[in-house]
């Protein structure tokens, strides 16, 4: 999403998807189980891109890190939600649609989840 026109810039994205690898190392900041599943919004905003990633653990809690590309360094991600940022207003729409499916998919089948559809479904327009 963006403030600016339609959607982030593609070096934007491109910076974004480089970086991925790395992002997802903190899936081991903590003890618990984790799907391997994760969502990436990249949100061009007033100071910046954001790039909010975040993934289920432990069955129903969601680790949430945030980074910044700022308009002076837009060439770089820096760690932002050190700083106590979780999500915009804006962002907490994809966020709901990721919930939503993941009761869905997910929580309301213990015993045989399907991932396939909570994957195949996307979220292509919001207000």
């Amino acid at each position: 999403m963006s403030k600016k026109d339609t959607s982030v810039d593609a070096q934007t994205i491109q910076l974004a998807k480089a970086q991925l690898s790395k992002w997802l190392l903190n899936a081991n900041n903590y003890p618990l189980e984790t799907y391997h599943i994760a969502t990436l919004i990249l949100h061009q905003g007033k100071e910046g891109c954001f790039a909010i990633i975040n993934w289920w653990i432990d069955e129903n809690m969601l680790q949430n890190h945030v980074y910044l590309a700022t308009n002076e360094q837009p060439n770089e991600f820096k760690m932002y939600s050190d700083k106590g940022i979780i999500t915009c207003v804006w962002e907490m729409a994809v966020l709901w649609y990721e919930r939503n499916l993941w009761i869905k998919y997910v929580l309301k089948r213990p015993k045989k989840p399907d991932f396939k559809m909570y994957l195949n479904k996307h979220l292509n327009s919001f207000v």
